[in-house]
């Protein structure tokens, strides 16, 4: 019995959408930023479905969007296998994130963190704009070919987004919470403005860029920011490349450095809604009508100014300008910089090796000292 094919394909999972609406709530509402526009014989201008007020299902789809067809023969095993898959880890990847309270929250984002990232990849371009974008970039055919290249593009995000200072803010103080958008992975860059080049459909700024920011709400009171660490440091020089900026590649993620203490105000939320409004293609959702305006409630709106925004109270200080990582015996595995940066040549590795070497042996001086002293202190103590 063959199996019948799926057609409403949601590029904002059902799953993703509940995350932002109140318990017990089964409907939110949705906005249409650019609303067919009908003129009554009256002369009076209706703008057809604005807004809405309907359930996840109804929200975010687009009918055999992951659809590939040969021959007449239709096959949705992308949207069925693939993100399939990558909705179940990435469900999952992101109530570890966003569960910062839990005692448990280290191991939960330690064993998930890949598939968030994974997840946050495959969510930026599933998109209707993120498919105009491989199409336009990748010089995509036909659909067939678009969906064939947007497997080949995936993941290529996700080498930065790992090297980057990641913030976890909080809405929980805030009255105003955080909203959704038909791009849920969003850029914003201080230095270039919603109409630049650089902004114009379906482009972005690139995260290869100092100073982009990408910005990803997990649920209605937690968001994550991406910050490249030089800009976190310093935010200067916003348009020109980061350090080593490269795409498909290995590198480590130092999860101690993730920053997870700060309460955002309501009208620091309100302006991060107002990227996300002003970075959605067409549409945007919201558990409150009010929250889907938030430049009503807002004192500026310049693009530029609203980057302070981001300024964390931790600043990163940096993972001590070299990274190692050692097996048994203190056998050097992997060497890398904070930027990705690996040896380059034999002699390069065996000078890192060496200092890898010196580095564990005074480490594990330094803990057989702690030991002695614990010990005596015992000792001490028992007598």
């Amino acid at each position: 019995m063959s199996q019948v094919n799926s057609h409403r394909h949601h590029y904002v999972p059902k799953w993703y959408q509940k995350r932002f609406m109140k318990e017990n709530q089964t409907a939110y509402f949705r906005l249409d930023l650019f609303p067919e526009k009908i003129k009554t014989p009256e002369g009076k201008i209706i703008r057809k479905g604005e807004i809405l007020n309907k359930g996840v299902d109804k929200f975010f789809y687009e009918i055999d969007l992951n659809t590939t067809k040969y021959f007449d023969i239709e096959n949705d095993d992308i949207e069925k296998y693939l993100f399939g898959m990558i909705d179940k880890n990435g469900s999952l990847a992101i109530d570890s994130v966003a569960s910062i309270s839990s005692l448990d929250w280290m191991k939960g984002v330690h064993d998930n963190i890949t598939n968030f990232f994974v997840y946050m990849d495959a969510q930026k371009l599933r998109t209707p704009k993120g498919l105009a974008w491989i199409e336009k970039k990748l010089n995509a055919v036909d659909h067939n070919d678009l969906l064939i290249k947007m497997q080949k593009a995936r993941l290529m995000h996700c080498t930065m987004w790992a090297e980057a200072f990641m913030e976890i803010v909080s809405a929980e103080k805030s009255s105003v919470k955080f909203i959704v958008s038909d791009n849920p992975v969003t850029v914003y860059n201080s230095c270039c403005y919603p109409k630049s080049s650089y902004c114009t459909f379906p482009l972005d700024p690139g995260i290869e860029l100092k100073g982009t920011r990408t910005i990803f709400p997990l649920d209605l009171n937690y968001c994550v920011i991406l910050t490249n660490i030089e800009y976190a440091r310093r935010p200067f020089e916003a348009k020109k490349p980061r350090t080593n900026a490269r795409i498909f590649d290995t590198t480590i993620i130092n999860l101690m450095d993730i920053v997870r203490d700060r309460y955002l105000k309501e009208k620091e939320v309100l302006g991060i809604n107002y990227i996300l409004k002003s970075r959605a293609d067409k549409y945007i959702a919201a558990a409150e009508k009010e929250w889907l305006y938030p430049e009503r409630y807002m004192k500026t709106k310049d693009w530029g100014k609203l980057d302070k925004i981001f300024y964390p109270i931790t600043k990163p200080l940096g993972r001590c300008g070299q990274i190692y990582m050692g097996g048994k015996d203190n056998r050097l595995i992997h060497t890398q910089d904070e930027f990705g940066r690996k040896p380059k040549s034999k002699k390069e590795w065996k000078k890192k090796k060496k200092k890898s070497q010196m580095m564990h042996e005074h480490f594990m001086n330094l803990i057989k000292k702690e030991r002695e002293n614990v010990n005596g202190s015992e000792f001490l103590i028992i007598k």
